[in-house]
């Protein structure tokens, strides 16, 4: 065993006297030097034995020119040569026999591995090949390494995950079979991305296309198939497909050629889009007018993505699938249809596809049924355009059942609740599943507004029995929290009727029952103006700085769904109904005292329990409730741990709305629970 570089052992006799110890190498050093001191000339290590370690050149400090390193026993281990402090050319390295000796290299050396060869350029690797005792060439598992054709490169080296030979060089990296057939040629242009040629063996580019440093498709691509390879295109005289790409999309004319070189078709893509397409095209607008005359003129601009889409929602209005189809057929040029429906069925696995990455796929030739399903999902849920493209999917494929999940969640974006039970009752004969998990979420969505149903009964706490704590603010303060919110659940009433304004023949059928209650009671003079201000505490802190407070009782609804504005009612109600409660009110009015239940202690306890136990399924799944052994509760019907997970979220919200108001109900010097530092606290 070798000592520690920082202890020097005593000198062995076969060494030169005037060596000197080297603590960070933990070898002796015998150097020849010139006048200046700096190594020049030979320069040996030795192990801490005696034995000679390695032999090396320096010329002015550097190392410059061949050197050996040598096994314990003398035999040599590496050799090879320095070129201005760099290795270059060849290194070889030769295994000890046993295991005592220098290794060929740190790790990973293959079985029955003899000899390691390097080869470097300026001190950059460029190849490693292992040898057996037999000077056989052989792979990481010690298997012999397919035979090297005489046409490849001297530094291609044998790559075992793509099966072929490989050459980094230049800036371009190489690919050849195994038989040394040139298949591929990746270019590395400074300042990122790649162009890709795909070849034929016979040195004809097959395809080439570039990316850019973002890995998107990006300039000009073309793509040749082999005589008696399939196309990619229904029809079969397509040998060959010219076009660009821009920001990973197709772009501008494409044209399809015959093995001729003859154009068979050609189409127009358009330029790229972005998601901010959604905001400025008339393709997405609310209403369309003349969707027909819209998609002409819109692909008379070569905006071709806009076109289809204003085609798709015109032939909704018109019920005629066989327009639109027809629409689409002219502006592409197809896949053979099993090629769309795979295309179709992995966009619709795909959960993170854009707008402008399904828009793509539509002048790819995607399955389009699967297109504007996709496109209904990723747009605004409440859109006109959202509703129509939907329809536009089922139109053209009618009896595709699980489209009407997608149409389901989007009537109940506008408070379609009917419409997305319809839904589900169609869904149910294709996965039953599906249906109920669709019915679950429309119960807990449109459930009605009731107190009671709200608090339930407050679990009896015995350590709290008779035991209320005192309540902080005054009559006058409750009372304007009671209106706050009030106030907050008319705005919230307002945008879902904005959104689901109830119908019937004379305009005046009845407002559903998950509609928010209209709490005139609680506003004898109106609504109250909701505060939204920073407020800057009077007690520093430790570092001499003070702490601000945002206070923040509006309630933005522009924008939202009918299932979002429930939500956010239905935890305002909540805590509204606990206040209410907890002053000693049956139901809703203006209290004229407080007289706070006995069982307020326990309430606490258990609104704050149940949030955390919330917030627990939220961010460890309830793995740190069930470790602890906390017990759950039950919400809707449905025990805590077992709430769909896109549920959870609403339960927490709820929680957190009841517990921010019992924090600012018996807590002095706060404002309003709509205060930042109550509600994460």
């Amino acid at each position: 065993m070798e000592p520690a570089g920082g202890t020097e052992p005593q000198r062995p006799a076969t060494i030169p006297e005037s060596s000197v110890w080297n603590a960070s190498l933990a070898k002796w050093e015998a150097s020849e030097r010139g006048a200046d001191g700096v190594k020049a000339g030979d320069c040996r290590l030795f192990r801490p034995d005696g034995t000679l370690y390695s032999r090396t050149r320096f010329v002015g400090g550097v190392e410059d020119g061949p050197f050996a390193v040598y096994h314990p026993d003398g035999r040599v281990a590496r050799e090879g040569r320095f070129v201005g402090g760099k290795l270059d050319g060849l290194v070889t390295a030769y295994a000890a026999p046993g295991r005592a000796g220098e290794p060929l290299r740190v790790c990973c050396v293959p079985p029955r591995a003899a000899r390691l060869d390097l080869r470097y350029r300026a001190g950059d690797l460029l190849l490693e090949v292992f040898f057996d005792g037999e000077g056989r060439a052989i792979l990481s598992d010690g298997a012999p390494c397919p035979p090297r054709p005489m046409s490849l490169p001297e530094l291609a080296g044998f790559n075992e995950a793509r099966g072929g030979w490989t050459l980094s060089e230049g800036g371009v990296d190489r690919f050849w079979t195994a038989e040394g057939a040139l298949v591929e040629e990746v270019e590395l242009p400074y300042g990122g991305g790649r162009v890709v040629r795909l070849l034929d063996g016979d040195g004809g580019v097959r395809e080439e296309h570039r990316f850019d440093k973002d890995d998107k498709r990006t300039g000009p691509f073309r793509r040749r198939f082999a005589p008696d390879a399939p196309s990619h295109l229904a029809d079969a005289r397509v040998r060959e497909e010219r076009g660009a790409f821009d920001r990973g999309q197709m772009v501008g004319r494409w044209t399809y050629l015959d093995e001729h070189g003859a154009v068979v078709a050609a189409a127009e893509r358009g330029p790229a889009v972005t998601a901010a397409l959604v905001e400025t095209s008339p393709a997405f607008a609310e209403t369309l007018g003349d969707g027909w005359a819209l998609a002409r003129a819109l692909d008379a601009e070569g905006r071709v993505r806009e076109a289809l889409t204003a085609a798709a929602r015109a032939a909704v209005a018109d019920r005629d699938g066989a327009a639109l189809r027809l629409f689409i057929d002219e502006r592409i040029v197809a896949p053979p249809e099993a090629l769309r429906a795979e295309w179709g069925e992995a966009l619709a696995r795909a959960g993170d596809a854009d707008l402008p990455t399904i828009l793509d796929g539509l002048v790819r030739g995607t399955d389009p049924a699967a297109v504007f399903r996709a496109l209904a999902a990723v747009l605004p849920a409440t859109s006109g355009a959202a509703a129509e493209l939907v329809e536009a999917s089922l139109l053209l494929a009618p009896e595709r059942r699980m489209t009407h999940v997608t149409r389901a969640l989007l009537r109940m974006q506008r408070g379609d609740e009917a419409g997305a039970r319809a839904d589900a009752d169609i869904v149910a004969g294709e996965s039953r599943e599906a249906a109920d998990s669709l019915l679950t979420f429309l119960r807990v969505t449109f459930r009605p507004f009731e107190a009671a149903a709200v608090r339930g009964e407050v679990e009896p706490d015995p350590d709290l029995d008779e035991l209320a704590p005192p309540i902080a603010q005054d009559l006058e303060a409750v009372r304007r929290i009671a209106a706050v919110y009030a106030t907050r659940l008319g705005r919230l009433r307002a945008a879902i009727l904005a959104l689901h304004a109830p119908g019937g023949a004379d305009g005046a059928a009845p407002a559903p029952p998950w509609l928010p209650p209209d709490l005139f009671a609680l506003l004898p003079d109106g609504p109250v103006a909701l505060r939204r201000e920073r407020i800057l505490c009077d007690e520093p802190t430790d570092g001499g700085e003070r702490d601000t407070v945002e206070v923040d009782e509006e309630v933005a609804t522009d924008g939202l769904p009918v299932p979002v504005l429930l939500g956010l009612a239905q935890a305002d109600f909540g805590a509204l109904a606990w206040l209410c409660w907890a002053v000693g009110l049956e139901g809703f009015a203006v209290p004229d005292a407080i007289r706070p239940p006995a069982e307020l202690g326990a309430a606490m306890k258990m609104i704050v329990r149940r949030h955390w136990r919330a917030n627990d399924r939220l961010t460890t799944g309830g793995l740190l409730a069930l470790t602890n052994r906390i017990p759950g509760f039950s919400w809707q019907g449905i025990d805590i741990d077992a709430v769909p997970t896109h549920l959870v979220q609403t339960v927490a919200a709820e929680y957190s709305a009841a517990r921010s108001m019992f924090l600012w109900l018996v807590s002095p010097d706060t404002l309003t629970p709509f205060q930042d530092d109550l509600r994460d606290a």
